[in-house]
């Protein structure tokens, strides 16, 4: 497997050349939970307190000290279930978590930060967080799509594209969207399920913008302006040096909607 992700980590690389090299390690577990336990036992009675899902695709795993690796964690179960099915999606995870772990490596350093704790813990990088999960779908899902295309799985036609996200795909996630979105009262939670929302339909923005723009969102999500507001300035704040000198700007969108 280690050649497999060595494949994958510099077809990442191909397809995002303004990467950072850093070290990150690639760990197959059954078991999220313990395994991170295992990598941070410093932190190990935290995580038995606060039991995160065990059932993700995936997690990233900063290290105590920037010098040592970060570790991405990919969930066997997962990648079996999504090989079998043949959706590949462990793939699109691979490349989610790495983003998250570019994003981590190149904010630490713009900080001059000592440790990735702060990032991960303090409600000072609150909106650091948020962006990060935004950047991290775009990515991901953007990474997938490429190599369903490669693989063939994607219709060479446009229309045929077209035609299965605004029919089937965007439907299916934005339904999702609505339901996790109610379900949660928590408003931190809240904003985690709009930028990841945000991350995927800015991928079609990319490929289809015109059919998937700020006007058709906004058809969407008639009323909610701030909706329309955040994806208009996601859309030009793409990398980190974009978003760095502009966190409170960022901040000040989300308050349209949110008392942070």
């Amino acid at each position: 497997m280690d050649s497999l992700f060595q494949d994958l980590a510099r077809c990442y690389y191909d397809m995002y050349p303004d990467t950072p090299d850093l070290l990150v390690e690639i760990t197959l577990t059954d078991n999220l939970n313990s395994t991170h336990a295992q990598l941070r036992p410093d932190i190990k009675q935290e995580l038995l307190a606060d039991n995160p899902q065990n059932d993700f695709n995936g997690r990233m795993v900063v290290p105590i000290s920037l010098d040592d690796p970060i570790h991405i964690l990919l969930n066997t179960s997962k990648i079996k279930e999504y090989t079998d099915d043949g959706s590949m999606t462990w793939i699109g995870t691979f490349a989610h978590e790495y983003t998250h772990a570019v994003d981590f490596f190149q904010m630490a350093r713009l900080e001059g930060l000592t440790t990735y704790e702060p990032l991960e813990r303090a409600d000072q990088y609150l909106m650091f967080q948020l962006w990060t999960e935004y950047h991290a779908r775009k990515r991901g899902y953007r990474f997938l799509r490429q190599f369903h295309s490669n693989a063939g799985m994607i219709p060479s036609e446009t229309d045929a594209q077209i035609s299965y996200i605004t029919e089937t795909e965007w439907p299916f996630h934005n339904r999702r969207f609505y339901q996790e979105y109610h379900a949660d009262r928590n408003g931190k939670n809240q904003m985690y399920l709009t930028m990841q929302l945000l991350g995927r339909y800015s991928v079609w923005a990319d490929l289809f913008p015109e059919c998937f723009n700020e006007n058709s969102l906004s058809l969407d999500f008639y009323g909610t302006d701030w909706m329309v507001d955040l994806f208009r300035f996601l859309r030009t704040h793409e990398s980190i040096n974009e978003i760095y000198p502009a966190f409170g700007k960022l901040e000040e969108v989300f308050r349209e909607n949110w008392p942070i």
